[in-house]
Order: structure tokens, then C-alpha cells, then sequence
């Protein structure tokens, strides 16, 4: 049995959502419905030649679940419109290659096909915490007991990276949890040895789950151009600090950036705070999300914990956010005040 996750954004006309490979039966268990509008979903019976209704006219505001689970055969299609709205069906397949070689999905849960960019730097689109993860499941499988969970169904956002497949988590999943205390568990570096700067007792940092007949590596995000960053710079909490780049080639640049709406250069025209700007952004936006909708810059858990050790303070570790999308701060990796936030990072190792 193999899972894909069909994802369109719709318009007032019919699209083909989905059509069932010939040997293949599917059933869908997950349709989920975003944005705000009206929802027309029908259904075309292959064997019968004929389409059916399922919703007519059904009122979305924000997002909903549809309460029904739909089973398919040969042919068969899911067809839907809805002027401002986004579908995601997820859909389990079964017989002949489900129209993902026999697999889960070649690229993982979510989407399949890239929306924007391509495999060195792109983006698929959002996976729900019902194909993935939620937040409260993840730190329970990987023993995470401090901090306070929130936005726990939030879901993840897709990316293509150097090659690889990344799942950032859309919002921070926990707040007041401290460096340390996810150091412990072994989620920063994602390597199988105790990382480039441990603190407390050395723990080995290669952590994976599954899901789904697919692996993942369990860290966080990089936030720096090198580790240990370089806060002795003479640049560094200046105003001229964007001209470091010392957040160049990190994840947080080259991803949560080009997520965001905003786009970070010179905080003399972008309007980010100067002394805590992690440096430009490097091609176009993939996406358009803003701050408010990535939890960056208000709220519990604005500021996400990245990997890097400073060059100055030792004690002292990457977080990025808070002040804004460019935000580039240290801080101690014992604090635990609540503005700070585990937003993990999944790597796919294998997708079966």
C-alpha cells in the first residue's frame, strides 16, 4: 500500500483532483480544505461513466477536515473547485504502482510534485500533522519533557534542499525547552556522534522515526554560515551586521526566507532590525507565507533553536526569529523563557 498526497489550489472550474491508475483501488481518509469560499467536490464513477456529488456549495472558513472516507477504483476521479480554496487528499493505493513506483511516494509523505524552484532549492507545498507528524506525537516518540506543547497540528512545510527532501515544522511545536534539554535527547545535529559542540553529558545525536514505510532524521535547523558562528566579528550587533552574512547558506536563510513573503538585504531598505540582521536573501521567494503565519515574530516560541555555538560565548547558541524573519541573536543554551521554540527539522532517509 503505497500514500500520496494530492495538493492543488482550486478555481471556480472543475479540476481533476486525482485519477485511479488502471489496477490500482484507492481510498482517501484525509481531505483537508484551506482557505475561505464555497467547496463543490463530485465524484466520476469510471465503471458507470457518470459523476456524482458529493458537496455542493459547502461553506469552508479557514480550514476543514471532510468527515467522510471515499473508496476508488480503476479510473475513477475526484473532482473539485472552489474559488480561494486549496485541497490536500491523501490517498492510500493499492495494486499495480498506485501511480508512485510501488512506494510511499518517491519524495515522502506530501506532496509529490515541486510548486516552486527545483530539487536544489524548491518547495512542494504544506503535510499535514495526519500525514506526518504532530507535534505532541514527535516528542513523545523522541522524549522531549520540557517546555510546553502548542501548535501541535500545525503541519510541516516540503522542501527540496541540495537534493534532499526537508520538513520544517510551519510553526515552532514547543516553547520554554531549552537547548540543553533537546541536546540530551540527541535532535540537534542530526549525526551519529555526540555534534560538533555538546553540552552536559555527550549524547549521540542520530535520532530517527518513521512513518508511513518512510525514515527520518530528527535536529534542528542550521541558522549560521559556520559553526562556531563568528559573534567576534567586529560587525557583529552593529548595524552593518547584514553585511557579515553570517546566516549565509543556512537553512533558515535558504529556506524559512524564501517561505516568507518578506525578503531580507540591507536593513537600511528592508526594514529588519539592523544589529540582528542574519544576512540577504539568495534567489526568489518559493512561497509566500507571512511572519505572523510562520510564528516568527510574536507569540510563545518566536525565536527557533538552531545548531551553531558562538566563537565568543561558548555557552552560547543560535536562535533565529523573534525580532523578525531576519533575526539573528545567542543566547544560552539552558534558558528556558518562552519565547524560545523547538521548530524541528525531518530529513527523509529512506521512503519505501
Amino acid at each position: 500500500m503505497s500514500l500520496k498526497t494530492h495538493a492543488k489550489s482550486l478555481t471556480a472550474s472543475d479540476q481533476v483532483i486525482f485519477e485511479v491508475p488502471q489496477g490500482v483501488q484507492a481510498s482517501a481518509h484525509g481531505v483537508l480544505i484551506t482557505g475561505s469560499g464555497t467547496l463543490t467536490l463530485k465524484y466520476f464513477n469510471a465503471a458507470e461513466a457518470a459523476t456524482y456529488t458529493i458537496y455542493s456549495g459547502l461553506s469552508i472558513t479557514d480550514e476543514k477536515t471532510l468527515d467522510k472516507a471515499f473508496d476508488f477504483s480503476s479510473g475513477d476521479k475526484l473532482i473539485a473547485s472552489g474559488d480561494s480554496l486549496s485541497i490536500f487528499a491523501s490517498v492510500y493505493s493499492s495494486g499495480g504502482d498506485g501511480g508512485t513506483g510501488g512506494t510511499s511516494g518517491t519524495y515522502g509523505p506530501g506532496p509529490q510534485e515541486l510548486i516552486a524552484g527545483n530539487m536544489t532549492s524548491g518547495f512542494f507545498g504544506e503535510v499535514s500533522s495526519y500525514e506526518l507528524f504532530s507535534g505532541d506525537e514527535l516528542a513523545f516518540l523522541t522524549g522531549v519533557t520540557e517546555g510546553t506543547s502548542q501548535n501541535s497540528d500545525i503541519g510541516w512545510l516540503k522542501f527540496a534542499h541540495n537534493g534532499k527532501i526537508k520538513y520544517i515544522a510551519k510553526k515552532s511545536l514547543r516553547y520554554s525547552a531549552s537547548w540543553d534539554h533537546l541536546y540530551s535527547r540527541g535532535l540537534v545535529y542530526g549525526t551519529d556522534d555526540n555534534g560538533l559542540a555538546p553540552r552536559g553529558d555527550p549524547v549521540n545525536q542520530l535520532v530517527k522515526v518513521k512513518r508511513a514505510g518512510s525514515e527520518f532524521i530528527v535536529r534542528m535547523m542550521t541558522g549560521a554560515n559556520a559553526d562556531p558562528f563568528a559573534a567576534s566579528d567586529p560587525l557583529y550587533r552593529t548595524d552593518d551586521m547584514y553585511q557579515m552574512d553570517i546566516g549565509g547558506g543556512s537553512e533558515w536563510n535558504e529556506l524559512i526566507y524564501r517561505a516568507s513573503s518578506g525578503v531580507p538585504s540591507d536593513p537600511a531598505t528592508d526594514g529588519y532590525t539592523a544589529d540582528r540582521h542574519g544576512g540577504p536573501q539568495v534567489g526568489t521567494n518559493l512561497a509566500e507565507y507571512s511572519e505572523s503565519d510562520l510564528g516568527i515574530s510574536s507569540g510563545n516560541g518566536r525565536y527557533t533553536w538552531c545548531q551553531e555555538q558562538s566563537d565568543e560565548v561558548s555557552a552560547s547558541r543560535v536562535r533565529r526569529g523573534g525580532t523578525d524573519l531576519a533575526g539573528f541573536t545567542r543566547f544560552t543554551g539552558s534558558i528556558t523563557d518562552s519565547y524560545l521554540g523547538w521548530r524541528p527539522a525531518l530529513e527523509l532517509v529512506t521512503s519505501n
